[in-house]
Order: structure tokens, then sequence, then C-alpha cells
């Protein structure tokens, strides 16, 4: 018998049920509530990225050079800069398990049901639990030139599924896509995803090699990649000039052809973001690598993604969903539930300007 001295069997019968009562009691969330979770969670992943690279150009790498503790058994830091920095990228880290874990829970909780943003969410969850992970063996590797560039790879990996899981939320992927674009449109789109991971990639080599090692002057110097600078500049770069030919071209393409305004208007965005990402390049190369600049750079490459897997997602079509209340209120009139979703996304295309 599992009861303890004293137990009631009626009270431990009625533990379960309760604790069920209290998880249903828990509110519902609906697609409009969910999107403000989602757009919660890309700003919350993408500052986790701006932070952690002032930990590295401030040198703060070592700032706390035990994990999860900053001192062996202590946690809070020294009164000094450096500590101070990387304990608070670390609290910034915290503050981005909760907003992961609060999008998982209201995935689950979402109505309609949604099984894809439950996963996507939960991705996001195991990914900043991998990042946590790195984090500490990139500590106790005394900045491994290696781990960081993954630690940031791994980062940017994360702002792109906070990218998807937002545009996803807005639409409904039960039903098959409609190709806005030619297929060799829709092609380049996804070679130019693949180019842009080989120029995020050879950009942190370049930053690997560099004199921004992550840990403060005085300290031992952290092992740096042993490719000369400019070889691996130079490789960026060429990357970079592919990236954006290839982009000026898709989107020159998009201006010929019949496709929704808001598809155009993704293009022109990235290719702004592209020129002014080159222009701060090479004007941190040609200014010796400042650090402020590097850190405007580390910015323009997280917008870079996030503009890029816009601009592929809006050339292919997916009706918007409905929440509840709309599909409601469309059978109160007499109308189906399928009825109200093409008026809503009919009202989508319109929107769109085709």
């Amino acid at each position: 018998m599992n009861a303890h001295p004293g137990a009631s069997p009626d009270r431990i019968d009625q533990a379960p049920v309760q604790s069920t009562r209290e998880w249903a009691r828990l509110p519902w969330i609906s697609p409009e509530s969910f999107r403000r979770f989602a757009i919660a969670e890309l700003v919350a992943v993408s500052f986790i990225v701006l932070t952690g690279a002032a930990v590295r150009l401030t040198g703060s790498g070592l700032g706390c050079p035990d994990w999860p503790t900053c001192y062996h058994r202590k946690i809070t830091p020294q009164a000094s800069i450096h500590p101070a920095i990387e304990f608070g990228n670390r609290m910034v880290t915290v503050a981005l398990t909760i907003v992961v874990a609060a999008v998982l829970l209201a995935a689950w909780r979402r109505r309609p049901f949604r099984r894809d943003l439950c996963w996507l969410s939960a991705s996001l969850v195991a990914g900043v639990v991998a990042q946590a992970v790195l984090g500490g063996i990139v500590v106790y590797t005394k900045l491994n030139p290696y781990l960081v560039m993954l630690h940031f790879l791994l980062s940017m990996v994360m702002v792109g599924l906070a990218v998807i899981l937002l545009h996803r939320s807005r639409h409904r992927y039960d039903v098959a896509g409609l190709p806005l674009v030619p297929r060799s449109i829709l092609i380049g789109s996804r070679a130019a995803v693949g180019l842009l991971a080989l120029v995020l990639a050879a950009g942190t080599a370049t930053t690997g090699a560099g004199p921004h090692a992550g840990n403060a002057t005085g300290q031992q110097v952290a092992k740096r990649i042993p490719v000369p600078l400019r070889d691996l500049a130079e490789l960026h770069a060429t990357l970079a000039i592919l990236l954006i030919g290839l982009v000026l071209g898709l989107v020159l393409a998009l201006h010929a052809l019949a496709v929704p305004e808001r598809t155009k208007r993704a293009g022109r965005i990235l290719c702004a973001v592209l020129a002014a990402q080159a222009v701060v390049g090479y004007a941190q190369y040609f200014s010796h690598l400042p650090a402020w600049l590097v850190e405007i750079h580390i910015l323009g490459a997280t917008s870079l993604v996030i503009g890029t897997l816009q601009f592929v997602l809006t050339l292919t079509h997916h009706p918007a969903e409905s929440s509840p209340l709309a599909l409601a209120a469309e059978h109160a009139r007499g109308g189906s539930p399928e009825e109200a979703l093409i008026g809503n996304d009919q009202r989508e295309i319109a929107v769109g300007g085709w």
C-alpha cells in the first residue's frame, strides 16, 4: 500500500484529480495571444545574441571563471566590470529560459491546438538548454574559438526557428501552400539560405582569428583560429558578395512578376539590410575592428537572418488562420467554418496587394 501513515485513502485518491483540475483551470490561449508570445520570444532570442557578443567584445568571457556559479560556490560576481557583464548575460539567459518555457506552455494551451507550433516551441527550449551547456563548456575550455563559433551559430539557428514559429502562428499549415513565384526563384531562395549559412560561418571564423578573443587584458590570451585574419576576411567578403548578387537577382525578378506587394517589400528590405551590413563590414575591417562596430555588425547579422527567412517564407502563400471567435461569428451568420477561412484568406491577399 502506497499510503503514508495518517493519510486518508480518499485524500490520496483525490490528489491526482485535483492536480488535473488545477491544470485544466489554466487559461486557453487564443491564436492572437500566442502570436504575442512568439513575438516576445523572437525579441528575447535576438537580444541574447547581442548580450553574448557584448561579453566577448568587452573581454568579459572569463569574468565568471566557473559555471553555473560565478566563483566556485559563489553565485554573484565581484564588484568589477567584467564579472558584472558576464553575470548579466547569464541573467539574460535565465530570462530567455522563462520566455521559451512560457511559449511552450502557451503552445500546449493554444486553441485550436497546433502540433507544429508545439514542436517548434519545444525545439527552442532544447536550444536554450544546449546553449547553456555549451556556454559552460566554453568557460571551462578557456574560450576555445571553435566552441565559441558553435555557440554563436547555434544562436543564429534559434533566431531562425523563432522567425519560423512567428510566421507559422499566423498561417494555416494543414493545407498545401500555394507557390507565388516560379520554381526557379524558389530554388534560388533556398540557395540564398544555404549561402547565408556559409557567410555566417565564415564571418564567425573571421572573428575567431581576430583580436577579440573574449578575455580581459592581462589574462592569458585565449586560443585563436590559426589562419591569417586577412584570408578569412577575404573569404567572408567573397561569400557575402555572392549572397548580395543572388538576392539582388531574385528581387529584380520578383518585380517583373505579378506577386503580392508584401513579397516585393520583403525583398527590398532584405536588400537594404545586405547593403548596410556590407558597409559596416568593410568599415570595421579598415578601421581595425573596433568593438562597437563589430557589435553593430553582429546586430546586422541577426537582422539578416530574420530578413532572409521572412523573404523566403513570403514566396509561398498559406491561408491566414482565423480565430475561434471569427469562426463562431461566421457560424452564427449561417456560414460554414470553411467560408470564414476563405473570407479571411481573401482579405489577406487584398492587403498583400496583388
